[in-house]
């Protein structure tokens, strides 16, 4: 039989876990308490790209959820890493809730693109501006 390993670490999933929408899930903040007063480490994860880490945050503390900002991961954080690893300056085709998660990051002439959850972004006008740019970049290289 094997051993069993001690559980170290948990990343628990925001939306539709903890919370949905602006609503706590029955019983969250309590199963959360105890899942802390445990010897693991807690992280929270979520791939939602509407709205900045800050305002998530926010409506967590609202929900009187025991979270800091460190202890979040969202898509965004994960697209702004990538962005800053790769050196590039990116098109943010995002929700305007979103765009404080990228203070700071150089967007003039972009080399690449970041897409997000945000319909108004997604017209023909936007999305060829976007496309033409990887187009003048191809033609450069051959």
């Amino acid at each position: 039989m094997a051993a069993r390993r001690a559980l170290k670490a948990v990343l628990v999933d925001l939306n539709g876990t903890l919370h949905i929408e602006d609503a706590a899930v029955p019983g969250a903040q309590e199963a959360l308490k105890r899942l802390r007063d445990s010897s693991v480490v807690v992280r929270f994860v979520t791939n939602t790209t509407k709205e900045s880490k800050q305002d998530l945050l926010e409506r967590l503390k609202k929900l009187e959820f025991d979270i800091s900002e460190d202890e979040i991961f969202t898509s965004l954080t994960a697209a702004r890493s990538l962005v800053e690893q790769k050196q590039v300056r990116p098109m943010l085709l995002v929700d305007d809730r979103a765009l404080p998660d990228f203070k700071g990051i150089h967007t003039n002439d972009p080399n690449a693109v970041v897409i997000g959850l945000a319909p108004e972004h997604f017209h023909y006008q936007i999305l060829n501006q976007a496309f033409r740019r990887e187009e003048g970049k191809k033609e450069k290289h051959s």
